[in-house]
């Protein structure tokens, strides 16, 4: 992607992003639940695939999505009316499974912290009555130096 199609990447998602807070009155759209993630124009800067993040279950975001492709036109226009281009990218709304993909990673990745935090704590706590050896110092020598034969 060349510099002048992430700038003006950047300029459409910034813009997407604030229509959707400000401008949009459909109520299948709810910006409290929708973020634009991405957006990724090509050379010609004719199109542009919006990818966006849908908080919630799999109908929400299946219903928020066919909205706003639904909307696309609407969007478009107003878009239109606040940046400069010769002429405006079409826009294609998709799921942004990538960041769905980062979210699980964190999740997993919290759950093995958990895990190995969890276990850290039973190693520092050891259970009453049993072998108190491992507690000890190496230079603390046994009660008993015959391994329990009296």
């Amino acid at each position: 992607m060349s510099r002048r199609s992430e700038r003006v990447a950047n300029v459409i998602r910034n813009t997407v992003g604030q229509l959707l807070l400000t401008k949009l009155s459909d109520p299948r759209i709810n910006p409290a639940l929708v973020s634009v993630t991405r957006v990724v124009v090509p050379e010609d800067l004719l199109t542009a695939k919006v990818y966006v993040s849908v908080v919630g279950t799999e109908t929400q975001q299946r219903t928020t999505l066919r909205a706003l492709r639904h909307a696309a036109g609407r969007i478009q226009e107003l878009m239109m009316q606040q940046i400069q281009l010769r002429c405006t990218p079409l826009l294609n709304f998709v799921v942004d499974e990538q960041f769905k993909k980062t979210l699980e990673t964190y999740r997993l990745i919290e759950q093995a912290m958990a895990e190995i935090r969890a276990k850290a704590d039973r190693q520092a706590d050891p259970s009453p009555g049993g072998d108190d050896r491992q507690n000890r110092s190496p230079d603390e020598p046994d009660a008993n130096p015959r391994g329990g034969q009296e």
